[in-house]
C-alpha cells in the first residue's frame, strides 16, 4: 500500500487562525517543515497536537488504497484553535496531490522509509518500561522504548498498543502526544534510512510481570525501571531522544 506523510501548522494570522499543510518528503523533519510553512524561525516552539491516519481509495478508474499519516502542529498561542480550524473538506494537500511517487535521486543508494510509534510507558509507581534490543538488530544490547513500525492501514495509537503488548505483555492506555520528530541516517554503505518517530505517553494502570510475547523479534528482554536507575543503563538513541523531549516539555 502506498504511504505518505504530511505536516500541518495551526497558527494565528492577521485574519485569524489559519491551517497550512504540505507533503513531507524523504529526509524532511515534519516540525521543521511546519515552521517553514508559517515562516517561523528554526527554533520557534511548536506543540504537537495529533497524528491523523487516513486510508482512502485514490481517484480514477483503477482506485487503490493510499495510507496517509498527517502530523498536526501548532504555535503555542494557537493550539486551542484545533480542531475547530479544520475545514469541512479535510486536510490539504488532498489525495490527488499526494498520489504521485516522490522521485528518487538518480544513482543514489537504496532508501528505506519508516513510520514508527514509541511510548514513554509508566505505571502507578512511576516506573518506566523499557525493552532490550536483541542481537542482530540495530542498537543491539541497548534499552529501548517499547514501540516500532506502524503497519499499513494502522494508526499510530493502535500500533503502539500492539507493540507494547508484543514486547512486554502489558496492556496500556495511550495518552497525550509528546512530540513527532525524524531520524535520518546515511551510513557509509547500505540503505539511507529515514524515519518519522511519534512519541506518546502510555499508562499501564495494572502492570503484570513483564515478558516478551513476540517470537524471533527484535526484543530480547523487558523490565520496569525507576527513574533513578536509567542513568546506569545503555539507552538507545530513540530512548534518549524520547526522554529528552519529555523532560523538555
Amino acid at each position: 500500500m502506498p504511504r505518505r506523510v504530511t505536516a500541518h501548522l495551526v497558527a494565528r494570522g492577521p485574519g485569524g487562525p489559519r491551517l497550512l499543510g504540505a507533503r513531507v518528503l524523504f529526509g524532511q523533519d515534519p516540525a521543521a517543515l511546519a515552521r517553514s510553512l508559517g515562516g517561523l524561525p528554526g527554533d520557534a516552539p511548536l506543540v504537537a497536537l495529533d497524528v491523523i491516519t487516513e486510508v482512502a481509495s485514490t481517484p480514477g478508474r483503477s482506485p487503490s488504497p493510499l495510507h496517509v499519516d498527517r502530523v498536526v502542529f501548532a504555535t503555542p498561542d494557537a493550539a486551542g484553535e484545533w480542531p475547530a480550524v479544520l475545514p469541512p473538506q479535510g486536510l490539504e494537500p488532498g489525495l490527488a496531490e499526494l498520489l504521485p511517487e516522490e522521485p528518487d535521486p538518480a544513482g543514489d543508494r537504496p532508501r528505506l522509509r519508516r513510520m514508527a510509534s514509541y511510548g514513554i510507558v509508566t505505571d502507578p509507581a512511576g516506573r518506566i518500561l523499557l525493552s532490550l534490543i536483541a542481537d542482530g538488530f540495530p542498537g543491539a544490547g541497548t534499552w529501548h522504548l517499547p514501540g516500532g513500525g506502524v503497519d499499513a492501514g494502522e494508526d499510530v495509537r493502535s500500533a503502539l498498543r500492539r507493540e507494547v503488548h508484543e514486547e512486554t505483555g502489558q496492556d496500556g492506555v495511550v495518552g497525550r502526544l509528546i512530540t513527532v520528530t525524524s531520524h535520518h541516517r546515511v551510513p557509509p554503505t547500505g540503505h539511507e534510512v529515514y524515519a518519522v518517530w511519534v512519541f506518546s505517553h502510555v499508562h499501564v494502570a495494572h502492570p503484570v510481570p513483564p515478558r516478551v510475547l513476540e517470537q524471533s523479534g527484535s526484543t530480547a528482554d523487558c523490565a520496569w525501571f525507576s527513574p533513578d536507575q536509567l542513568g546506569d543503563l545503555r539507552l538507545s538513541t530513540t530512548t534518549r531522544r524520547g526522554l529528552e523531549f519529555l523532560v523538555r516539555g
